[in-house]
């Protein structure tokens, strides 16, 4: 992870896909684990509905399946094969490619775009978070699985002192998949705030890379991006004047 400041809308890019998708995976896990601990008590035993006990253990159930589905996705973004998965769910691998690659699809989308768009002619705009709250808000998630673990006995920072760091490469390809999602649509014009802000990551990126790797092309790439930003900040500004 970097040590910078980042806003609401793109911390989650200091960390690398498989970080988010493993703090996404402990969120889960924290979740049954705390639901599950809720019905060991037996003081409320006598004032339960018939059928009760059973209706919160298919609950557990249905939280298990998502727990597994997010475990999957963790290992295909550390990049286990489905052979692999497949192996371990006791299935082949067409059936657990099947099961899984829409979800896998859909955290993927996800990533680049956390909200659902707002329909043209909404009264009322809303933006309603369809990236895993986890991964989204990834520092508050990491303090608040933390504090949990600890709580626990598990000692300090047991959930993110295992998280991956972000390294140049995968950082750089964070920005190819978010170019590659932005122009998925030839018809169709990309966001030109999503675009500023990708150019603004691009830029940013370049200069770590002219630094780190003392690779002087690579800082004047990043002046041809902050070229670009700066007109795309202007042609925004100038079409949000009335």
């Amino acid at each position: 992870m970097m040590n910078v400041e980042h806003d609401a809308d793109s911390e989650r890019y200091a960390y690398s896909p498989k970080a988010l998708a493993r703090l996404v995976l402990s969120y889960e896990l924290r979740e049954l684990a705390d639901r599950a601990a809720g019905g060991v008590p037996t003081g409320s035993d006598d004032y339960a509905e018939p059928g009760e006990e059973v209706a919160d253990a298919f609950a557990l159930v249905q939280q298990a399946q998502e727990v597994l589905t997010r475990a999957v996705l963790f290992e295909r973004a550390r990049h286990t094969s489905w052979e692999v998965i497949a192996e371990q769910l006791d299935m082949r691998k067409q059936s657990a490619h099947e099961r899984y690659r829409e979800a896998e699809q859909e955290w993927k989308d996800t990533l680049h775009a956390p909200f659902d768009p707002i329909p043209p002619g909404t009264r009322f705009r809303f933006n309603y978070l369809r990236l895993h709250e986890a991964a989204y808000e990834p520092i508050k998630a990491g303090r608040e699985l933390d504090e949990w673990a600890k709580g626990r006995g598990q000692g300090e920072h047991a959930v993110t002192g295992g998280l991956p760091t972000l390294s140049l490469l995968e950082e750089m390809g964070q920005l190819l998949d978010g170019l590659s999602h932005l122009y998925r649509d030839m018809h169709k014009r990309p966001d030109p705030v999503a675009r500023l802000r990708l150019t603004e990551r691009k830029a940013a990126l370049l200069d770590r890379i002219a630094v780190e790797e003392g690779r002087p092309e690579a800082a004047a790439q990043a002046d041809e991006a902050r070229a670009l930003a700066a007109r795309l900040r202007a042609e925004i500004e100038e079409g949000e004047q009335p």
